[in-house]
């Protein structure tokens, strides 16, 4: 019963991983808006269009 409950959960978990892989890339926003915070600050600069 321990050894059927332990295949099952190794089996889970490697279908879920290959089916994580398989999933189609999501593209990057790259050269997007930056938002930048300084810590600690309440002022926030951001290059986002007002």
């Amino acid at each position: 019963m321990k050894r059927t409950i332990r295949i099952a959960i190794l089996i889970v978990g490697l279908v879920g991983t290959f089916m994580a892989a398989a999933a189609p890339l999501v593209p990057a926003a790259d050269g997007g808006p930056l938002i930048l915070c300084p810590p600690r600050s309440t002022h926030c600069q951001s290059s986002l269009p007002t």
